[in-house]
């Protein structure tokens, strides 16, 4: 099940400004300036060659901030020549999509009488293109794209920048039938309004929901009840390095398993939805492994056992590692006529 809404917060100091992404919808509106009404004028929809108009702007403003030639815009202009270029260098609203995630970034530039330098406006792009870059880059998200930058410069020099990002949640469960039918499951065993810490109630309750959902041993259909119970076969342990997902998962290598570099030293939380992907991948695997290794086309999953462990940093990273390891008793069903008296 892939559902993806861990909204990000970061903050990026800049020279000029402070930048802060945040996670909530923002309607973006450029502030009216009655003292100049001039500045209303420009038309945008009279540009013929816009791609041409905004790669000699992004000039314009490299050569004024070099130069210092005092040009000015009005906080209108430069509003719509912050988004345009900014949509310019990163936006691409020709792609499929499923979701959207709307940010904002904030920052500060000097406005008298509503008129902003260019050369300010050019250092306060150069910081936006850098947080921006670096956003897109910490977004764990599946076929990413910018749909729309906008922007917005008040009278006291607040700019803020709002994002809308689409991507793909793919609706693809790994036991479930459908998200629905994981929804309702995942409501039935874990609280929405809960964070689970990693090894301890995480580890309890996907343990409790894992055995409760798939321990039962069930006559055939068709047949009286009988008496059944299974004989060992073997123990499988399931690993977050050998288990990708390939439709992408919020944890480390797109593992199928918990997983996360983490540096808080009480480590980390699984929120509802992370519990959710995990019951549904955890109760996937061993189905996945017995249809497909010799000789397990009698054998079931008997038991599912769940730990946390924690492990230095690994080549590459900075912080510790926190994973879950599942460890899956696998059996053969037998069904017996002779009665017993449990």
């Amino acid at each position: 099940m892939k559902k993806a809404f861990s909204f990000a917060i970061i903050l990026v100091a800049a020279a000029i400004a402070v930048a802060v992404v945040s996670c909530k919808k923002d309607t973006q509106n450029a502030t009216s300036n009655p003292k100049n009404q001039s500045a209303q004028a420009f038309d945008p929809s009279h540009i013929t060659d816009m791609n041409a108009y905004l790669k000699d702007f992004k000039k314009k403003m490299q050569t004024s901030a070099e130069h210092k030639d005092g040009e000015t815009l009005s906080i209108e202009e430069a509003a719509w020549h912050l988004s345009s270029v900014a949509n310019y260098d990163f936006a691409n609203a020709n792609v499929q999509y499923t979701d959207l995630r709307y940010d904002t970034l904030q920052y500060q530039v000097n406005v008298t009488n509503g008129q902003v330098l260019l050369s300010d406006l050019e250092e306060v792009y150069e910081s936006m293109a850098s947080d921006i870059d670096a956003f897109y880059q910490s977004l764990d998200l599946q076929d990413k794209h910018f749909r729309f930058i906008g922007a917005s410069v008040s009278e006291d020099g607040q700019v803020r920048v709002s994002l809308i990002t689409s991507y793909i949640v793919l609706d693809h469960t790994w036991y479930f039938e459908d998200d629905w039918d994981a929804l309702m499951n995942c409501s039935y065993w874990f609280d929405d309004n809960t964070s689970y810490v990693w090894n301890t109630t995480a580890v309890h309750a996907l343990n409790q929901a894992l055995n409760a959902i798939e321990g039962q041993v069930y006559s055939e259909p068709e047949a009286p009840p009988q008496r059944a119970f299974y004989v060992y076969t073997q123990d499988v342990v399931f690993n977050y390095e050998s288990y990708i997902d390939p439709y992408g998962s919020s944890f480390i290598y797109n593992s199928r398993i918990f997983s996360c570099e983490c540096g808080a030293s009480s480590g980390p939380t699984l929120v509802f939805n992370d519990m959710c992907y995990c019951l549904d991948s955890y109760l996937g695997l061993p189905f996945e492994y017995a249809a497909t290794h010799v000789g397990m086309e009698n054998q079931r999953p008997v038991s599912w056992n769940v730990k946390g462990f924690q492990i230095p940093p690994l080549p590459g990273f900075k912080w510790d590692i926190y994973y879950h390891v599942i460890r899956v008793k696998f059996g053969i069903r037998v069904v017996s006529e002779d009665p017993n008296q449990y």
